[in-house]
């Protein structure tokens, strides 16, 4: 039997599930893996034994809006297909495609045999024991899941082709990166990070993850988009990219929300006092504890707000 993992969510919760996805197809080779995710791509092209079920568009069609949902923007035959069976939030299912039996494994947090604490890196390591378990229960397949060393969750997260890694961009020093995406599962209140924005622009070189019209003729603002053209991609290399351009800077701005959380293969980097995240305790407390896991030592990276 092929198995296919699925996710039909945000950003955020696919780089994270990579993580897992990397230590099971690694580990189990005697299995075809396939994978069909809305977008991100590039977190697992350097996963030798697995393959993209269905092409995927190089571009968007048309523009995409910030905080417009990018899979309306895409071909969505594969998603139609999934919607249809309902795969939205079951475990797992048995279906035929082109007269193979695979079976698809949905990786989002909430799914029925997951229901893991989003971005919960200790408890999604509980849950995916759990799935391996309901997959050997339920249909009979019998997977090995077993993590040595924390780091191996992302080894698979490589940027080395990214072009921005290559290039030696000057980025003045007390420059600040702030990611101005907008949120897809929060409501947020972007009014007010644009007013932090404007008031730190009067004494700081600011870098935007996205441009926006309200800072136009602002000498102290750049955009990734604009200016670095590095533009939102179904595969994700944007993502990349921009950590390249942001670990550069004295200070991150990230923000309660998954598309600003794609660092984790940069903790070798990351200085302290260098990432903060807008006004949001709970959610800080939650990635230091990924990152002490990971680096296996308590640094606490995340600070909340500058």
């Amino acid at each position: 039997m092929d198995i296919c993992f699925y996710n039909l969510n945000h950003i955020g919760d696919i780089y994270f599930s990579s993580l897992f996805i990397n230590i099971i197809c690694k580990l189990n080779k005697q299995y075809k893996f396939y994978y069909y995710f809305i977008n991100g791509d590039i977190f697992f092209k350097n996963i030798t034994n697995i393959q993209r079920l269905y092409p995927i568009e190089d571009s968007y069609l048309g523009t995409l809006i910030n905080g417009s949902p990018p899979e309306k923007h895409l071909n969505n035959n594969v998603l139609e297909f999934l919607l249809t069976n309902k795969m939205e939030s079951i475990g797992a299912k048995n279906i035929q495609v082109n007269g193979k039996n695979i079976l698809f494994i949905n990786t989002w947090c909430a799914s029925e045999y997951l229901k893991y604490r989003d971005y919960d890196i200790l408890n999604a390591i509980e849950a995916y024991k759990n799935l391996i378990l309901l997959l050997q229960l339920h249909h009979n397949v019998s997977l090995s899941f077993e993590i040595n060393k924390p780091l191996e969750l992302i080894e698979h997260i490589n940027e080395e082709n990214s072009i921005y890694k290559k290039n030696n961009y000057i980025i003045e020093n007390d420059s600040i990166f702030i990611f101005n995406f907008k949120p897809r599962s929060l409501i947020f209140d972007l009014h007010s990070l644009n007013n932090i924005i404007l008031n730190l622009s009067k004494s700081k070189k600011i870098i935007l993850s996205s441009y926006d019209t309200l800072f136009d003729n602002n000498i102290n603002i750049k955009f990734i988009d604009k200016d670095y053209n590095i533009y939102p991609t179904p595969n994700c290399m944007n993502l990349l990219n921009i950590w390249e351009i942001a670990i550069k800077c004295d200070k991150i701005l990230i923000l309660p929300t998954g598309s600003s959380w794609t660092f984790l293969h940069k903790l070798n980097v990351i200085k302290q006092n260098q990432i903060f995240i807008l006004n949001n305790t709970h959610y800080a407390n939650l990635l230091n504890v990924n990152i002490n896991f990971l680096l296996g030592e308590t640094k606490n990276l995340i600070k909340v707000t500058m």
